[in-house]
Order: structure tokens, then C-alpha cells, then sequence
């Protein structure tokens, strides 16, 4: 077993949530009486570096300090407003390395707007980037991460230099293409591991009405990509992998768990970290083993399950103890 441990750098966005819960959505100029109104942190950058702290540790672990043999940094930008040191000391209170958010003077930290429709738990999100959008272009991928995990909540030109710089640097690099937007192909030459939803993969492939994930992973693993995940909600998670691809088999999908779903927000950060935490022990660990991922992705499918019960965003990530072995 390595005596290093296995460093994740999340580079990503940081936002705080505005979060309304309401029966429905209003139409055009009506005004309802919500049901409840909170302020909570987000972006999908720190949502996924939450998840991949405690999905590395108990609880218990964390509040004592200890270490998990996981140590995840959160690589970002926030303003200096009234939003920032509490964020911050949230961020630190999981567990996780800030150290590489920078604090950025006259900047605003960004802000979602969401609104939850209390009846279906879907969620609908106005995104203010703020201080996200101000993350230089240059190196912020460490020489010793293990993985290197990205959304597409900063600059598209910040995330593909690094995605870049990680691949070269021999760092394992994963993204989850949310918001979903068009990205060249130099982002998917060699990629790792490509996380995205029903309508992100209808996007980015190019087939509009997917009804065959086989051909739209294949249409991804054209493009140079290892390993293609798809999110479908309640009906699992689709995979598939290059050397499926070359051996002419189909891909594999994982069950979702069925529960009561009160609130959809941060379950793909859930997922993703869950995966990605996996990832990061497999590449500090491995000594050459192939990668389980049909072990991985059933794991952060169970971890998702667990978010989706809960209302809000960072709040109802799970940690490792609470995550059913299945």
C-alpha cells in the first residue's frame, strides 16, 4: 500500500446558493408565498470537492482531524464580500485544503439562484459566476495530485489549459461538462473518464434523441476518451470503456437505488465525487491493476441515492459511513 496519500485537485467553481423551495415554479408576472428560503454553499467545483471529502472519510474522522489517506484541495476563486470567510471555513470544516482558492480583491464570489419545486424535488438554477470568472489561465494542477477533477463553471480556456497541463503531468483527469457546452476536441484526447448527464451527452456528442448510449459512448471514445459514464436518473448509470469499444461489446448499466427523491441538487457532485474519490485510491494504489469501475460506479450510484433525500446542496452530501455497501 502507498504511504502517500492520494491527492485530488479540484479545480472548479465556488458559489453560494440562494435556495427557494416552492410547490411550483410561478408563470410569468405572478408572485407566490414560498415555502421556505436558505443560504447555503455551492458550485459545482466545491460541490464536488465536498463529496470528495467525505466520501474519503467519517465524520468522526473529519471533526478529529484525521487523516483518510485521501487529501482533497479545492482550487478556485472567491470575492472579498460578506459570503467568502464562511465559505471558506465551511470548505476547511469537511476537511479539505483551501489553500488554493485565492480571495480575490473588489470581486464578487459567485452566486446560484435556485429554486426547488417541492413536490418533484427538480430543481432550476440561474448561475452569476463572479469571481469564477477571473481564475487566471495557468498551471494549477499539482505535480503530486493523483487526479485532477473539473466542471465547466470557470472559463472554458482555464479548464482546458489545465486539463492539458494534467494529462501531461501524468495525473488522472476526469470531467463532469456541466453547464453543458460544446467543447473542441483537444478536451477529449486521452481524457480519462468523461461523467455526463442524458441531456450533457445528447449535447456534446451530437445526437439529439438518444435512444442507443451505446452509440453515443462510442462517439466519445472516437474522440479519444477511456471511459464514458452517463447518469439516467432513476434508471442507473450507463458505462462504457474504450476496450469495450474495440472489442465490439455493448456497455454496462448500473440499477439505480429506488427511494423517495426530495431534492435533486448536487446528486451528479455526489456521484462524481464518490467516483472520483475511488479513482484517486485506484491511481495512488493500483501498481498496474485495471481500474473496477463497475465497483465505482455502483458505489457513488448508492452515495447519490442518499443525497437526493435530503433538501439543499453541500448539506445533504453524505460521508463514507453513510453510504450503504448496498
Amino acid at each position: 500500500m502507498s504511504s502517500k496519500p492520494a491527492v485530488i485537485s479540484v479545480i472548479g467553481s465556488l458559489n453560494v446558493d440562494l435556495v427557494t423551495r416552492t410547490s411550483r415554479v410561478p408563470v410569468g408576472g405572478e408572485t407566490l408565498t414560498s415555502e421556505s428560503f436558505n443560504i447555503g454553499y455551492g458550485g459545482k467545483g466545491a460541490n464536488q470537492a465536498v463529496a470528495c471529502a467525505r466520501l474519503s472519510r467519517t465524520q468522526q474522522q473529519a471533526s478529529k482531524g484525521e487523516k483518510s489517506g485521501v487529501e482533497v484541495r479545492m482550487v478556485g476563486a472567491v470575492g472579498d464580500d460578506e459570503f467568502h470567510e464562511g465559505f471558506l471555513q465551511s470548505l476547511q470544516k469537511d476537511g479539505l485544503n483551501t489553500e488554493g482558492v485565492k480571495i480575490l480583491k473588489g470581486k464578487k464570489t459567485g452566486v446560484a439562484v435556485i429554486i426547488v419545486e417541492t413536490g418533484t424535488g427538480e430543481n432550476r438554477i440561474m448561475f452569476c459566476p463572479g469571481a469564477n470568472y477571473d481564475v487566471e489561465e495557468k498551471d494549477l494542477v499539482d505535480d503530486d495530485a493523483s487526479v485532477a477533477l473539473f466542471q465547466l463553471e470557470l472559463p472554458m480556456k482555464v479548464v482546458l489549459h489545465n486539463m492539458k497541463t494534467a494529462r501531461k503531468k501524468g495525473v488522472e483527469t476526469i470531467i463532469n461538462p456541466a453547464p453543458a457546452l460544446p467543447l473542441p476536441d483537444e478536451a477529449y484526447h486521452g481524457l480519462g473518464h468523461l461523467i455526463v448527464n442524458e441531456t450533457e451527452a445528447a449535447i456534446l456528442s451530437g445526437i439529439e434523441h438518444p435512444t442507443n448510449w451505446n452509440e453515443v459512448a462510442a462517439v466519445f471514445i472516437a474522440r479519444g476518451v477511456k471511459n464514458v459514464i452517463i447518469t439516467l436518473g432513476s434508471e442507473g448509470v450507463f458505462y462504457k470503456t474504450s476496450k469495450q469499444q474495440e472489442g465490439s461489446k455493448d456497455g454496462h448499466i448500473v440499477p439505480a437505488r429506488k427511494v423517495k427523491v426530495v431534492d435533486t441538487t448536487a446528486a451528479g457532485d455526489t456521484f462524481a465525487g464518490a467516483y472520483t474519490v475511488a479513482v484517486a485510491r485506484w491511481k495512488a494504489m493500483s501498481h498496474g491493476a485495471d481500474f473496477n469501475l463497475d465497483e465505482a460506479i455502483a458505489h457513488a450510484n448508492r452515495a447519490a441515492s442518499m443525497t437526493v433525500q435530503k433538501a439543499g446542496a453541500q448539506s445533504s452530501i453524505p460521508w463514507a459511513d453513510e453510504v450503504p455497501e448496498s
